[in-house]
């Protein structure tokens, strides 16, 4: 492979890994706004889902919150919190259009989002906190029994 060519493929590599990162970020964005505005489209969900509105408020509140943990510099812990909450967030949704009997068309778009937060996590940057705790939660699994 030349040069030109593996320059061409990292690029492609470090753009497609920017798709998902988008997309949650987007998607983030614009929830938070609709669940705090109360669109048309959020009551209907919420009532066919059988949720209370209140809890759309909770959910736009806790949307942008994760959205500034994420788009902050520094705060690795904040940052993982913050995929995690989205992931439940976006998990829970399809869960709940499963639980009521929709169709693929309701629960599918959910569950691409918790898939592609799971991938903006997973293709962060390597931090030597999150590194070093990851290194010593597996020495400590790996750690033989004593009888």
């Amino acid at each position: 492979m030349t040069t030109r060519t593996s320059k061409i493929r990292s690029r492609a590599v470090k753009l497609a890994k920017w798709v998902p990162v988008a997309a949650v970020l987007a998607e983030t964005a614009i929830g938070s706004y609709w669940d705090l505005a109360r669109i048309t489209y959020v009551r209907e969900a919420f009532d066919h889902l059988g949720y209370p509105m209140h809890f759309a408020t909770t959910l736009g509140i806790a949307k942008a919150a994760a959205l500034a943990a994420i788009l902050t510099r520094g705060h690795p812990r904040t940052k993982e919190w913050a995929y995690a909450g989205l992931v439940f967030v976006y998990g829970g949704a399809a869960a709940s259009h499963l639980a009521v009997g929709d169709g693929p068309d309701k629960w599918v778009t959910p569950a691409l989002f918790a898939a592609c937060t799971l991938a903006a996590r997973a293709w962060l940057p390597d931090n030597p906190a999150t590194a070093a705790g990851l290194t010593k939660l597996g020495a400590l699994a790996r750690r033989p029994q004593q009888a």
